[in-house]
């Protein structure tokens, strides 16, 4: 091999080295600039992912005021409506309460107050007695039953009060009074037998007055819904025997207990 050619293939392999390395270089440089821009995207989505955290935990907080303000919005809104519904509760007790009150008065219990002296020594004037009304409905009385009347339109009673008497005699029973007594024939019966009245003082006679003699009130057969009642103060009670027998009508209630004076009260 001549000189010539040796330099030439020397040339050759130092400009093939050469290449190399400036491939190699190159190479380097592209890894380089990769890995710059490797870096810098990992730079930025650090530095993007606290943004993110911030951003998401500031969207958190912010839902959780909102939360917090509907809450109380609520809690709010919710006390009125507990007051309001807490004042028509109170409201809708009372109103039941009076209207359980007027018809208990109206229709079942009324108070009766006892003004004059014709049903002592049972009652005095000024004791406040109940009556039940309930007797008035079915016309449910029996014998001895403390009764409230309504005398108006009566003749020989000009007052405008009630009365409170005692049923002696009942619906088609007759009644007689001789001799200081009160004899009772029942409907189906043609004697007469003496009545027991033990709540009348020892001794108490039974008389007839002159505007009930002459009335026929002294002996009398009483109709279907008819009532003989007397005062237990005979001697100056005016009642059937001055009055004349009272109608089912007449009779406002039955007279049940005496609630005043108070150490007196007394189932009647």
């Amino acid at each position: 091999m001549s000189e010539n050619e040796l330099k030439v293939t020397e040339e050759n392999v130092v400009s093939d080295e050469t290449k190399a390395l400036e491939e190699n270089a190159v190479s380097e440089e592209n890894i380089a600039a990769e890995e710059t821009v490797i870096s810098e995207e990992k730079e930025a989505s650090e530095e993007k992912a606290p943004a993110e955290e911030q951003a998401v935990s500031s969207d958190v907080i912010s839902s959780e005021k909102d939360s917090e303000k509907k809450i109380f919005a609520k809690g709010k809104k919710g006390d009125k409506k507990s007051v309001t519904n807490e004042v028509l509760d109170w409201l809708r007790t009372i109103c039941i309460g009076v209207l359980a009150g007027v018809f208990i008065v109206v229709f079942l219990v009324q108070r009766d107050d006892v003004y004059g002296s014709s049903m002592m020594p049972t009652l005095s004037s000024g004791d406040v007695v109940y009556t039940q009304k309930i007797s008035t409905y079915f016309n449910t009385y029996k014998r001895g039953d403390i009764v409230v009347l309504d005398g108006s339109g009566m003749e020989g009673y000009t007052k405008t009060e009630y009365l409170i008497k005692r049923i002696v005699g009942l619906p088609g029973e007759t009644v007689r009074i001789a001799d200081g007594n009160v004899y009772i024939k029942p409907a189906d019966s043609t004697e007469f037998y003496l009545l027991q009245e033990n709540y009348l003082p020892e001794g108490t006679k039974t008389v007839m007055m002159d505007d009930g003699l002459r009335k026929g009130y002294d002996e009398i057969t009483l109709g279907e819904d008819e009532y003989y009642c007397l005062g237990d103060n005979r001697p100056v009670s005016n009642d059937s025997r001055n009055l004349g027998p009272f109608s089912n009508k007449r009779i406002k209630g039955v007279a049940v207990i005496r609630v005043f004076p108070l150490n007196e009260i007394k189932i009647l």
